[in-house]
């Protein structure tokens, strides 16, 4: 095995995770990240050595067990607990790097059925593959199967140290990677944590630690075993399409199995689970084994459970989500339970003085996640309906009941374009929908696409360009093709209004089979360019990519077709943000969705507004600068809040007041002679006026420079080459101080006096000081911006006293 590198030691620990808690040394990782550069020679010396064969340090060896009881278990029973070990992190730097090489080894000898802690394989995969084999049985009804949630007893906490190693000797990993695994995974000891109270040092001989980076694989890596078994195995009928059988998907120990021939498949794959469990330790715990039957009378499933010893249920919870043997219980099952639960913790925080800014933190923390984990795995909502319903129940809180003063597109908008970045869940839902829509796209897990295509009629393709929904009906009969192909068609003309690079003819022209191959040529392998037009090339450069001439000349027709509309020479934004990258494709494409969503806010009304009444236009960089890097002024969400209130002109004022209420007097409250308008009530009131005389003049004493009094940069934070760099955040605290407190004495006569404004905006040094810690920027930076306020007000103390 090659050795350990400084430069994987030092991604190692620039990886670390800062706020965990330490192991029994009581070393963080930020102690590590600190001092990296003196630590990371010796880490790579012990690393090696061990690689080696020599003995893994002592404190290695040791851990702190915290126990975290699971979810809606009974607390008073031991068995109901999760426990972590709390290693220390120069263990876990180890630890890492051998996870990472070990990653490599594992996506070559695990199978895709396993979607558990590998690159590219994801949760949601494995109830799609659960709600595709229930929508298959619910046709074929005279096809009898059972599915099998398997649940084994502290499966992580059981599996055999000599097993696990004699696994890893054969899988062929090499000797240093034997050596790491026999210096940790020996000799083991740890203490509990209960209550804060520390117990007696405990002997550890079997499983793999829950806080070591490596433990899931390892576990993953023995579970494969079994696995394999249960594949290779011809007795165990899997779920049939054409030759593939579907017999099992795995996330870590969550093993779902859906067999055929129910009795005599869960027969043999019982017995195999058990001779795998007598060397491995692997322990199947039947009470809490739950099965799902399809296609079964009563009598069968009596019996069923009579030979197998294992229940029969209605419901089951798998990976987050109930799942019954009729797919058309999945909605109620989950997105109006899971909305239900919502709306009730809404009801809970809407009782909380939360600032606007706060009450939109709440939805992106507490509501996006568990609607963002649905939306990612159960794509099976073919009308928009219940958006319309979240939507308004997310509005009422986030105004309090109180009718919206600001656009929902402008809300949802991104803060860069000058929104509020409040989750859109419709358009989550639809981006989450295109990462499902890719496999269709590209072709090429043929595992997906042959159960979740297996009665489709024509190519993949076909449906998507071509429409053959319109021959072939019964296409969208089929819960989770009806959902997507709707957001398809939503979004097919704006996202492609020329012909794709990635669509195939050939697969759309091919006669479909059960079985689907792979390499399907793509548009952009099959044409060239003759001058400024292009042309399907010649059959002898394309025989080996179809099947016969008579393909080729079904490919010609389709071209001619698609000629009309003509084709996408460059990558749409389709294939950059979904087809190609591997990664983040939820995020890259609700950005897109969302920035086409909102582009005909892209000038919003408030800026005209603004520009309007200020006598001059405002460039659109300087909004861009405002929102992007303005704001950013401070980490208090109440000062940042007060800013967007004045771009959006969120003030209720007189004449507004009088026209919503029809009252007879809209005349400014602290003049009381000229009309309440916005600008007049912030900047050209006489009164008002004074008042920001006085900080104007202030300010200047304070910068000891002078620069001209614009009111967009005392109202809006606008402040462009006004004052310097250096000064710029001092600036923005004390018009913010200014602003807040002219809207304190909003509707009276009364108006800010000098102390107040001195007071808030000392008050806000406190809070520049905080937002300094947050960001960890250094102490002497925080204190240069407010050198210059410090040296004011010790004069203005000095005068005042004299």
């Amino acid at each position: 095995m090659q050795r350990i590198s400084e430069q994987e030691i030092e991604a190692a620990i620039q990886n670390m995770q800062l706020g965990k808690s330490p192991g029994p040394d009581g070393l963080t990782s930020g102690y590590y990240k600190s001092l990296k550069e003196w630590l990371i020679q010796p880490l790579r010396e012990v690393c090696n050595e061990i690689l080696e064969g020599k003995k893994a340090p002592e404190s290695w060896k040791e851990a702190y067990i915290s126990l975290i009881p699971k979810s809606e278990t009974e607390k008073t029973q031991l068995k109901n607990y999760r426990p972590i070990s709390l290693l220390n992190v120069d263990y876990k730097i180890f630890a890492d790097i051998l996870a990472k090489r070990f990653k490599r080894v594992l996506m070559e000898k695990i199978h895709r059925d396993q979607a558990g802690f590998l690159p590219k394989r994801h949760l949601a995969d494995n109830v799609r593959n659960v709600i595709d084999i229930l929508e298959k049985l619910e046709v074929n009804i005279n096809t009898k199967a059972v599915l099998i949630f398997v649940d084994a007893e502290k499966a992580f906490d059981n599996i055999s140290w000599s097993f696990m190693r004699k696994n890893l000797h054969g899988m062929g990993v090499g000797q240093g990677f034997e050596n790491g695994m026999a210096a940790i995974y020996s000799e083991q000891k740890a203490k509990l944590i209960v209550n804060n109270v520390v117990t007696e040092e405990l002997k550890i001989e079997k499983g793999t630690r829950q806080g070591c980076p490596i433990s899931p694989l390892l576990f993953i890596s023995v579970l494969e075993v079994l696995l394999n078994m249960i594949r290779n195995d011809q007795q165990i009928k899997g779920v049939q399409v054409g030759a593939k059988h579907y017999k099992l998907r795995a996330f870590a120990d969550d093993l779902v199995l859906t067999l055929q021939e129910p009795n005599t498949s869960t027969k043999k794959a019982l017995e195999i689970i058990q001779q795998f469990g007598q060397v491995a330790g692997f322990k199947l715990n039947k009470q809490k084994t739950k099965v799902l039957g399809k296609n079964l009378t009563d009598m069968e499933k009596e019996k069923f459970q009579e030979e197998t010893g294992l229940t029969v249920v209605k419901k089951v919870k798998y990976l987050g989500v109930y799942l019954t043997s009729k797919n058309l219980n999945l909605y109620k099952d989950n997105y109006e339970k899971c909305w239900s639960e919502i709306k009730r913790d809404l009801e809970i925080w809407s009782n909380l003085k939360l600032s606007m800014l706060g009450r939109i933190a709440v939805i992106k923390m507490n509501v996006l996640p568990r609607m963002l984990f649905l939306f990612q795995t159960l794509q099976i909502l073919d009308k928009m309906e219940c958006f319309k319903r979240w939507q308004k129940d997310i509005s009422r809180f986030v105004w309090q009941g109180k009718k919206p003063r600001i656009k929902f597109k402008i809300l949802t908008d991104a803060k860069e374009r000058g929104g509020f970045a409040l989750p859109d869940l419709k358009l989550y839902y639809e981006a989450a929908a295109f990462c499902w829509l890719k496999e269709w796209m590209l072709l090429e897990n043929t595992d997906i696409l042959d159960l979740e295509g297996f009665n489709n009629v024509f190519g993949w393709h076909a449906y998507l360009w071509y429409d053959k929904t319109k021959q072939h009906s019964a296409f969208k009969n089929h819960i989770v093709r009806k959902a997507l192909f709707n957001v398809w068609m939503r979004y097919k003309d704006l996202l492609e209004n020329k012909t794709p690079r990635w669509v195939s003819p050939v697969e759309a022209k091919a006669v479909k089979k059960l079985n689907m191959e792979v390499g399907w040529p793509k548009y952009w392998e099959i044409l060239e360019q003759d001058g400024d037009k292009w042309k399907l090339q010649s059959y002898d450069k394309l025989k080996d990519k179809v099947q016969n001439w008579l393909q080729y000349y079904q490919v010609m027709e389709l071209f001619k077709q698609d000629r009309k509309i003509g084709f996408q020479v460059d990558k749409s934004k389709l294939e950059i943000e979904l087809l190609e990258p591997n990664t983040k494709n939820l995020s890259r494409m609700y950005n897109l969705l969302l920035k086409w969503n909102t582009q005909d806010e892209t000038v919003k009304s408030a800026m005209i507004k603004w520009a309007q009444d200020i006598g001059h236009d405002i460039m659109f960089a300087d909004w861009e600068q405002l929102w992007t890097t303005g704001v950013k002024f401070t980490a208090c969400n109440a000062l940042r809040e007060n800013i967007m209130k004045m771009i959006y002109r969120w003030y209720m004022t007189p004449v507004k007041l009088a026209k919503i209420y029809h009252l007879p007097d809209n005349k400014c409250w602290k003049c009381k002679e000229t009309e309440g308008t916005f600008y007049h009530l912030w900047w050209t009131c006489p009164k008002i006026k004074a008042f920001w005389e006085m900080i104007y003049n202030e300010i200047k004493k304070v910068l000891k420079c002078t620069f001209s009094k614009k009111p967009e940069a005392f109202l809006l934070g606008i402040v462009g080459q006004l004052v310097t760099k250096r000064d710029r955040t001092f600036f923005m605290y004390a018009t913010t101080a200014a602003r807040i407190l002219i809207a304190k004495y909003w509707k009276t006569q009364d108006l800010p006096t000098l102390e107040e404004w001195q007071m808030k905006v000392m008050d806000y040094m406190t809070l520049a000081e905080m937002t300094g810690r947050i960001r960890d920027q250094r102490k002497e930076t925080v204190e240069e911006e407010w050198r210059k306020f410090k040296s004011y007000l010790k004069d203005y103390y000095k005068l005042n006293e004299c």
